[in-house]
This record gives structure tokens, sequence and C-alpha cells, in this order.
């Protein structure tokens, strides 16, 4: 009696060991499931994130503002290649309450055609896009700015054509002076010192605007000082410094190939009796943004203002 009893218990024993095996199989099939439905649906968003900006881009504005919408928390990373025309490689990864809490991201969507200035690295449940033309001297590309929600900006003593152009397009996480002290702001000081986090200074030397003074200048960041020209001020202010300088190169190139682009169309022109004298700028512009960086941006910037001064006066111009 006493052996069947044995025998009988161990029985039970197996079936509790093998039935709790099996549970656990279950569970990580499950989870193992759910990890793969969430790579594929991460990939998928990064993907609507390339497409969701497309109508937001500026255009002939001055600038577009737009929302992009989740449901859920969700983390966005940026990284940028300079090789040439260059690319953003945009990521997602979204919380999620099965498993860990945040997994690897899906897939990478390459992103040829815009130049999106962002952290690397970004969390937030709404994600806010603006978009403003860059013009070296002629349009190049629009500048796709993107921030998250859980990051508010106070901008502190920015000039009054600043402060309309931020305020016009009732962006929500950007405010301009009298900044709650109830809200955790990132401070944008431009020309001030004292509590700041991000810094603008501004470096035209003579007959300045009040625009005019800030149209090429350095915004100091982290520890990183970027250098700056036009619309590029809000990506300085908006981006890491890494994602800055790689579109930067990125917009450079791309400003080289129009100006070949450009300095063919003049022998066009000739051909056909409209007479350029701007051959020789383009070819020189060409050669001054093939390989720049920020560091180069204000000495060509120079150049390129002379050479727009010189297309509005020809009677046949350029652009």
């Amino acid at each position: 009696m006493r052996s069947k009893s044995g025998e009988f218990d161990f029985s039970w024993l197996f079936a509790i060991i093998v039935g709790a095996m099996i549970l656990v199989l279950a569970i990580y099939g499950v989870v193992r499931l759910s990890d793969t439905q969430r790579y594929q649906a991460d990939t998928e968003t990064a993907k609507k994130i390339e497409i969701l900006t497309n109508p937001l881009q500026a255009g002939f504005a001055e600038g577009k503002f737009g929302t992009i919408e989740f449901r859920q928390t969700t983390r966005i990373n940026n990284l940028c290649s300079s090789e040439k025309f260059g690319e953003n490689k945009i990521s997602v990864s979204t919380q999620s309450s099965i498993g860990d809490e945040w997994k690897m991201a899906g897939g990478e969507i390459s992103v040829h055609n815009k130049y999106i200035f962002s952290s690397e690295n970004q969390e937030g449940d709404n994600f806010y896009v603006l978009s403003k033309p860059f013009y070296f001297p002629f349009k190049v590309s629009d500048l796709t700015i993107m921030t998250s929600d859980k990051e508010n900006y106070c901008f502190v003593d920015a000039p009054e054509i600043i402060e309309e152009d931020v305020l016009g397009l009732n962006i929500p996480n950007v405010f301009v002076e009298n900044c709650s002290s109830a809200v955790d702001y990132v401070r944008v000081c431009f020309g001030a010192f004292g509590n700041c986090d991000i810094v603008v200074r501004g470096s035209c030397s003579s007959n300045c605007g009040e625009w005019d003074f800030y149209d090429t200048g350095i915004v100091e960041k982290n520890g990183a000082t970027m250098s700056y020209i036009g619309n590029l001020l809000f990506g300085a202010i908006f981006s890491d410094e890494n994602v800055y300088e790689c579109n930067v190169k990125r917009l450079m190139y791309r400003a080289s190939q129009i100006a070949e682009g450009f300095a063919e169309r003049t022998d066009l022109m000739t051909a056909r009796g409209c007479n350029t004298n701007l051959k020789a700028d383009m070819v020189y512009l060409q050669g001054l943004t093939g390989n720049a960086s920020s560091s180069n941006l204000v000495g060509i910037y120079q150049v390129a203002k002379q050479t727009e001064l010189k297309n509005e006066q020809e009677l046949c111009g350029l652009w």
C-alpha cells in the first residue's frame, strides 16, 4: 500500500511539473508573438511618420506646423547619415504592458528626401512638426523640425519677428516670455546670460535690423556650439548636435548639386539669347558647399548673399 501511494504521489508531481512547463512555454510563445507583432507595428509606424510629414512641408509658405498623435507613449529614434545626399534613419518603439516596457525598436525607415531635425531619441504621446524653408541663396529644401509634447520651450528676449513667427504657428510646446514657473521649461535665451539651457547669439556686425542680427550666429546647447544661418536657427535649437551637423552637411551637398545644375543652365540660357553672368558664381558656390559643414556656414553665407543680389539684378535670373 505504501508503494502504491508513493507511485500515486509521484505521478501527480510529474503532472504538475509537465503542466508548469507547458504553461511557461505557452506564456513564452505569447510574449514572443507579441514582440514580433510589436516589431512589425513599430516598423509600420516609422513608415507612417515619413508619410505623415509629407503634407507638412513648407513648400512656398514661410512655415507650416502640424501634430502627429499616437495612441500610446512612443519613442522615436532619429539617426543621420551624411554620405552625399545622406538620409535620416527613423525607428520607433512603443510602450507596452506586455513583457518589457520598452523593446528593441522596429525596423529603420530610411528617409532620403527630408531633413529631419530632432533629438536622437525622444518620447511622447504627441509629436509636433515644424517645417521651414531653407534658402542658400536659392531654395535648397524644407527643414522638418520635430519635438515631443514631453518638452516645453520658453523663448527669452527673442526678437519680435521671431516671436511673431513662433506665435503665428501656434506651436503648443513653445512659449514666449512670461513662462509659468509651474512648468519645467527648456529656456532658450537670445543673447542673454543667466539661467539658460540654450543660448542664441547673433553675429550680424553692421547695419543690422532686428531679424538681421540673428540671420547668422551660433547656438550653444549641452556644451556644444552650432553655427547657423537663416531658418537653421530652429534646427539648432530643437535638435541634438549630431543630428544637426549631419543634416547641415546633407543640405550643403544638395546646395552644391543645385548650383551645378544652375551652372549648366547658364549655357542653355545663353544659347537662347538670354545671357547671364552667373556661371562663375555658381561654379564657385558649388565648390564651396560640396564638403561644407556648419563651421563653414557663415563664411559661405556672405558669398550666397552676394550671389542672390547679383541674380536679382540680372535681366535673366537663374531662380
